[in-house]
């Protein structure tokens, strides 16, 4: 091969990561409702999930960011009254595949890890009583990663619209909790992200009266069928590279027809997040 063209390929070569990097922000470690209409997941598929219990119960979804942080919505932390649980209230499983085999305390060589919180960072803007501003950032004592514990990567730049996505988490199967039941195994999906303004004319055109705003994202499927639902709030939204694009906010019932689910766009809260993880570290 000419010189020439060798020096081309090693610049390429090269510069491909160096501009994926541009997209997207890591903090440490490696990149690593139930879904309705989604599939098991493999064992460690999705290393950076994780699992916010309470009284011992799954009631959310959140992700590792780093070996101190997770992220989660916000509304995850208010309690009936409309006011923000304590820190002591939550914990965090880390590494979980199958809730049973945490409850159950099934042997395996990697158990999944049981964390207390230690604090909470709730975006300043949020209250309990809307779905503005629907992100928090939870911090834990020092974790050692492993194979079935990883962090993720956030977006810094939005993604194209229609591109495809995975929602994942444990949360119910049905909207009807009557009908459905909560997934024992983690759960994966694959969904489209929307433009906002289509987005929008649909819920408009269906009469709900849901003002999608710029820091949030639509996701789903047009014909419904799949859809994140209830208990897989502040579980992750991830692009085909692996970045952490949304988290699980809100939506009118679960995997409708033209009503995509709402999630808050991770890349609207990038700097606020690196500021809260950079001074704590």
């Amino acid at each position: 091969m000419p010189l020439v063209q060798t020096l081309i390929v090693l610049l390429v070569i090269f510069l491909l990561p160096h501009s994926r990097a541009k997209d997207s922000r890591c903090f440490s470690g490696t990149r690593g409702g139930r879904i309705v209409g989604g599939s098991d997941a493999k064992r460690n598929e999705m290393p950076y999930v994780v699992s916010l219990t309470r009284r011992g119960g799954h009631f959310c979804g959140a992700t590792v960011l780093s070996d101190r942080w997770l992220i989660t919505a916000a509304h995850c932390l208010c309690n009936s009254q409309n006011d923000f649980m304590k820190p002591s209230q939550i914990r965090a499983v880390l590494g979980l595949h199958r809730i049973s085999e945490y409850k159950e305390h099934v042997a395996e060589k990697n158990l999944p890890l049981d964390v207390p919180l230690q604090s909470f960072v709730i975006h300043p803007e949020y209250n309990c009583l809307r779905a503005a501003n629907d992100i928090a950032l939870l911090k834990m004592k020092p974790i050692q990663f492993a194979p079935t514990i990883g962090s993720i990567c956030i977006a810094t730049q939005d993604v194209e619209d229609n591109t495809p996505a995975t929602v994942m988490g444990w949360g119910w199967t049905h909207e009807n909790q009557s009908v459905g039941q909560r997934a024992d195994t983690l759960q994966k999906a694959k969904v489209e992200v929307w433009p906002n303004a289509r987005c929008q004319t649909s819920f408009r055109t269906q009469e709900k009266s849901i003002s999608i705003t710029e820091n949030q994202l639509c996701a789903g499927k047009e014909d419904g069928g799949v859809d994140a639902c209830w208990a897989d709030s502040g579980g992750p939204l991830v692009s085909p590279e692996g970045i952490l694009i949304g988290i699980v906010s809100t939506g009118i019932g679960c995997a409708r027809p033209n009503l995509p689910g709402i999630y808050t766009r991770v890349t609207k809260y990038s700097n606020w997040i690196e500021d809260i993880i950079d001074i704590s570290t």
